[in-house]
C-alpha cells in the first residue's frame, strides 16, 4: 500500500474564468485563481510546500516533470540525476524518497555531491517537503508522464477548444468546420488504457481523421506529449487507480 500521509487522493479541477496565460514560477507554469482552470492533484500542505520549493530549486537539475532534464543538465554542468517517470520510481513512496535522500542530506553521500550542495543550503523541514512532492508529480505511474506537468501545457494549448473537463466544449469549438474536438471524458482509447494510441494521436494531430487538432509532435518534445497524456487520462473519472493505492503488483 502506498503511504502519501493524509493527501486528499482527488484529482480536482481549479476553475476560473479570465483568459490570461498562466504565471511563470521558475519550474514552469502555475495556474492561479481567477486563470484559465487546470485539472491537478489535491495536495496536502506539506506537498503544497515541496511543490514552491521543487519549482524554485529541484527543478533546475530535475527538471518540471521530474525526469532528470533539467537547464542545468542539458547545460552541461552536472551529471543527470535520474527519471523518476520510469524504472523503479513510480513504486516509491513518500517514505521511501525520504529514506534515499537522507544520506544526502546528512552529508553522507558522496556520489551525489550536487545533492548533498542542495542538502546544504535548504531547511530540513523544506527539503523533506520537497522529497514528499515527488510521488504527486510522477502520477499516474502507469504513464511516462507527469499529470501536473500535463495539466499545465493543457490549459495553454488544448483548453480553448477541448474545455476545462475536457468535453470538446472549449470556446473555440463553435468556431471550427471539421470534426468536434474530442470528448476526453467519454474518448475509448482512454477508457481501454490505450496510452500509446492516445500519445500518437497528440503526436499526428487530426492528420487522415479530419480534425483541425494540430500535429503536437513538431512542437512538443516526447515527454510533454506523455505528459499530456497522463493529464488527459485524468480527466475521465475512475480511469487511473487512486495514488493511495499504489500501484500494481507485478
Amino acid at each position: 500500500m502506498r503511504k502519501r500521509g493524509g493527501l486528499v487522493l482527488t484529482l480536482s479541477l481549479v476553475i476560473g474564468c479570465g483568459g490570461e496565460t498562466p504565471g511563470t514560477v521558475a519550474g514552469g507554469p502555475e495556474i492561479r485563481s481567477g486563470e484559465q482552470a487546470v485539472g491537478t492533484l489535491s495536495l496536502d500542505a506539506g506537498e503544497r510546500s515541496g511543490k514552491e520549493v521543487f519549482e524554485t530549486v529541484c527543478w533546475t537539475c530535475h527538471g518540471s516533470a521530474g525526469r532528470g532534464d533539467g537547464p542545468v543538465v542539458t547545460a552541461g554542468a552536472v551529471t543527470a540525476p535520474p527519471n523518476f517517470l520510469i524504472g523503479e520510481y513510480p513504486s516509491l513512496d513518500a517514505d521511501d524518497f525520504q529514506t534515499r535522500f537522507r544520506m544526502a542530506f546528512l552529508g553522507q553521500d558522496d556520489t551525489h555531491p550536487h545533492m548533498r550542495y542542495v542538502a546544504s543550503i535548504l531547511k530540513p523541514e523544506k527539503f523533506s517537503d520537497a522529497l514528499s512532492y515527488i510521488p504527486a508529480l510522477i502520477f499516474p505511474w502507469v504513464i511516462p508522464g507527469s499529470a501536473i506537468a500535463g495539466g499545465a501545457l493543457y490549459a495553454t494549448r488544448c483548453q480553448g477548444c477541448h474545455g476545462v473537463e475536457g468535453r470538446g466544449d472549449g470556446p473555440a469549438a463553435a468556431f471550427l468546420v471539421a470534426a468536434p474536438p474530442a470528448d476526453f471524458t467519454q474518448d475509448e482509447l482512454i477508457s481501454s488504457g490505450d496510452w500509446g494510441a492516445l500519445f500518437d494521436r497528440i503526436r499526428e494531430g487530426g492528420q487522415g481523421r479530419h480534425t483541425s487538432m494540430p500535429p503536437w509532435g513538431v512542437v512538443f518534445t516526447e515527454g510533454e506529449m506523455w505528459d499530456l497524456v497522463a493529464f488527459i487520462g485524468s480527466l475521465q473519472p475512475g480511469v487511473f487507480p487512486p495514488l493511495g493505492e499504489g500501484p500494481p503488483t507485478p
